[in-house]
């Protein structure tokens, strides 16, 4: 399982906000300091604001910031913003019945491994994330 480029974005984008919890950064300066593209990253901005992540102020000294304490904001909801949960909760070989009770030929493998996946996204936090050298 990997992230997708939209959600590997997103939470490097709210690494590097948490970071600068006291400004607020541009979507240009955003684009060139975490190499995204800019139209790319403006609908991407735009989506984590909607959803109550970030908050946008206009202006000359404008720019986006992180909307609620770090530790009130769960990596998972932020995989949720961009790519929704479904990826977290179904078959690896993509059957749409896959369970303990009807398993695919890679459930026994596959299993524990996404339960450490699930656990991993709805147990931290941004403030967690703060813990690492790069955003």
């Amino acid at each position: 399982m990997r992230l997708s480029k939209t959600t590997e974005y997103a939470i490097r984008v709210m690494s590097f906000l948490a970071r600068r919890s006291d400004e607020a950064v541009s979507v240009a300066q955003l684009s060139e300091t975490l190499a995204i593209p800019y139209k790319y990253l403006a609908r991407l901005m735009t989506q984590l604001s909607q959803a109550g992540l970030l908050q946008s102020t206009q202006g000359k000294k404008g720019g986006y910031r992180i909307a609620r304490p770090l530790e009130e904001i769960f990596i998972y909801q932020i995989v949720d913003v961009v790519e929704g949960l479904e990826n977290y909760n179904r078959c690896v070989m993509g059957y749409p019945q896959c369970d303990d009770q009807n398993p695919c030929c890679m459930h026994h493998l596959w299993e524990p491994q996404l339960l450490g996946v699930r656990r991993m996204i709805y147990e931290h936090t941004l403030a967690d994330l703060q813990q690492g050298t790069k955003f």
